[in-house]
């Protein structure tokens, strides 16, 4: 992709599946638009060299109702360190906005490559469903990009963005990582205005990469429920990236939706994904569960799915586990819906 940009992260591959496996949730899929709460199609070339085109085709193929496009607000600062991803380096005034704001031009031109309709506010995505049209809804991991200046939200706004996590792989103006040493321990002044301005405006707060301190002062500021668009509950594995009970039961008690992640640190298949969903389901309920694939975001190694194509895979494996036709439609779209409905206005 002319212009790609580079950037080392943590990407995500499914095996290939029979059409016959896929064919219940192929059903499904003509009944509900159904919502990717996070990825990355043809950013970055560091663990995927899939084309926008071919990324295009996929999404055809599988039935994908839409996506969160998502630039990454402090790329500009990381490097890698033993497979993850950190802070390397403090970029010069204006280095991370700039890099945002590039990454936000290759993404717009992404959407209209996947036929997605930007959506703006809730009205934006009931008319489009109606119409069965593909939606993006653009976000930013990371709100280093705002560089400390509770204005550059009111200007992401204007660009189109509704959606922001606070925090990525670099200790912020708002708050701690999960994947570092506390500095700030909790939301900070600063992290408190960003969620404010983002209520005042309709826009989805994503609390993904966020330690349970920073999630704990984000519920007690927000007016509106909130996102972790990617993350399991706490396994055995122990990784830094799950999260424990309390914190996904303090997301989902004030409203809020939780995105199944499909990736494990320890050789594993399909199938563990959908114990990711069914661990989540059954700590949370499932009308607070949601699909985040990270695509093209995951280093392979660790990634349960890779290709867009194998989407219907998911609510086929749902409901063959036994999980009931309505709760999976609310998985694979519902429950981000109506999060969207609620906090776009």
């Amino acid at each position: 992709m002319k212009g790609a940009l580079v950037l080392p992260l943590v990407a995500a591959g499914c095996a290939t599946t029979s059409a016959a496996s896929q064919a219940p949730g192929r059903a499904l899929l003509d009944d509900v638009v159904s919502i990717d709460v996070h990825s990355h199609p043809a950013l970055f070339q560091t663990y995927s060299r899939s084309t926008i085109d071919e990324h295009a085709r996929a999404i055809e193929s599988g039935k994908l109702g839409g996506a969160f496009l998502a630039a990454v607000g402090d790329s500009a600062a990381l490097s890698i360190r033993n497979g993850t991803p950190y802070a390397a380096r403090e970029p010069a005034p204006g280095a991370l906005f700039a890099s945002a704001w590039r990454q936000l031009d290759v993404l717009d031109g992404h959407a209209r490559t996947l036929g997605m309709r930007r959506i703006l506010r809730g009205a934006d995505l009931a008319a489009a469903t109606a119409a069965r049209g593909r939606v993006a809804i653009m976000s930013v991991e990371g709100a280093d990009f705002l560089e400390g200046r509770i204005e550059h939200v009111q200007r992401a706004y204007d660009r189109g963005v509704r959606s922001i996590q606070l925090v990525h792989y670099r200790v912020n103006e708002l708050g701690d990582i999960q994947t570092e040493a506390p500095v700030h321990n909790g939301l900070t002044p600063f992290g408190r205005d960003v969620v404010l301005e983002m209520n005042r405006l309709g826009m989805l707060i994503d609390l993904a990469h966020a330690p349970f301190p920073v999630v704990k002062g984000a519920v007690e500021t927000s007016t509106r429920p909130m996102l972790v668009s990617h993350t399991n509950i706490e396994d055995y594995t122990r990784y830094a990236r799950f999260v424990s009970r309390e914190h996904a039961r303090l997301v989902a008690g004030a409203g809020g939706v939780l995105g199944a992640w499909p990736i494990s640190i320890r050789p594993a298949s399909f199938s563990t994904f959908i114990d990711h969903i069914k661990r989540m389901v059954d700590t949370v309920g499932v009308e607070h569960v949601a699909i985040g694939t990270d695509m093209a975001g995951v280093n392979p190694r660790s990634a349960l799915f890779t290709d867009w194509a194998e989407w219907p895979s998911i609510p086929s494996a749902l409901l063959n586990r036994g999980f009931a036709r309505q709760d999976v439609a609310r998985i694979m779209g519902g429950n981000v819906q109506r999060l969207l409905e609620v906090t776009l206005g």
